[in-house]
Formats: structure tokens, sequence, C-alpha cells
């Protein structure tokens, strides 16, 4: 049973629209981009605003999923954002490249965002598409999916990249103690 169309679908759409619209001025206007945007980016982004697009016509045409699933669908929108936006301030000094970019890496950033997971940004954008899943139902589940497998694909191609640069030897002990998109669990010491 989905709720009916009215005021209840106007939170999502604001909360997806903050987190949407975040990740999108990111592209241009925080990650280090050459003249031209990468074609892999472009098709990213254009199956990202298309999904996008996708999850709003799902909202204004059978409304939200039951109470229980949008609360959850929403806090996934707030942690989404919080992530990303932490992770943003995190790579202020030095902006990382856009992803798809041959670029070598040149840091290697433990702090912050990325002393809890190695791939907070991914981790932000993950978030988000299982929060658009969440709220909107099934028919949202496809898109968000493939987004999903392809920010895994995207993100194990930056640790390839990692691991043949010069912050190789860094970047294993880093891998060592810090998970990929989920916090390690560390045993307590005695």
């Amino acid at each position: 049973m989905t709720m009916s169309i009215g005021s209840n679908v106007w939170l999502p759409i604001a909360l997806s629209l903050v987190a949407f619209g975040s990740f999108s001025w990111a592209v241009c206007g925080h990650f280090e981009t050459s003249i031209r945007i990468p074609n892999g980016m472009r098709l990213l982004s254009f199956f990202s605003f298309c999904s996008y697009m996708t999850y709003i016509g799902l909202l204004m045409w059978r409304g939200c999923e039951p109470p229980v699933w949008t609360t959850l669908g929403l806090a996934g929108f707030v942690v989404s954002i919080a992530l990303f936006w932490w992770t943003v301030i995190t790579t202020r000094p030095h902006r990382l490249a856009l992803a798809y970019t041959d670029a070598e890496p040149d840091i290697l950033y433990i702090e912050g965002s990325y002393a809890k997971v190695r791939h907070p940004f991914y981790l932000s954008y993950i978030v988000f598409w299982l929060a658009t899943a969440t709220v909107a139902g099934a028919w949202q589940w496809a898109p968000a999916l493939i987004l999903i497998f392809w920010y895994i694909r995207v993100a194990k191609g930056e640790e390839r990249r990692f691991r043949s640069s010069t912050l190789s030897a860094a970047y294993d002990a880093y891998r060592g103690r810090i998970g990929m998109f989920l916090p390690r669990i560390r045993p307590a010491r005695r």
C-alpha cells in the first residue's frame, strides 16, 4: 500500500534534492578535472540524472512507500548528505581527481571520514541510492542497484591506481586498517 500523493512526498524530494544537488555541484565545483570531463564520468552522470528523474517521477505518480520505509529512506538521505559534506571538508585542502581520470594519486587522506572508510564519497552515493529505492519502492531498485555496483567498480579501479602509484606501500597499510565501505570493527585490546 502506498501513501497518497500530497505533502508526504515533498520532504523526500527536498532531502534528495539537497543530496543530488550536492553531488552534481562536486563534479565541477570540488573535484579536480582537466578541461574535459572524462567520458566514463559523463555516462555515470547521465545515468545518475535519469535515475534521479525516475525517482522523482515515481514519487509524483505513486507517492512514498509506507511510513516505516519512508522514514528509513529519509534517514539515509541525512546520512548521505552528512557523510558527503564531511568528506568535502576533509578533502578541501587538496581536492581529489574526478572519477575516471588517469591522474596518478598524489595524496592519501587517512583522517576525517577517511579514518572510517576508504571511499566515503562513494559510500555517500551508495547510501543515497539505497534511500531513493527505500522511499520510492520496487521500480527504483533496478537503477539504484546498477549505480551501487557501478560505484563499487569505480572504487575498485581507484584502488588499483593507488596500488600502482608511489603511494602503494602507504595505501596497503591503510587498506589493512580501514574497510572499503564499512568501518572495521576491531576486537578490544586486552
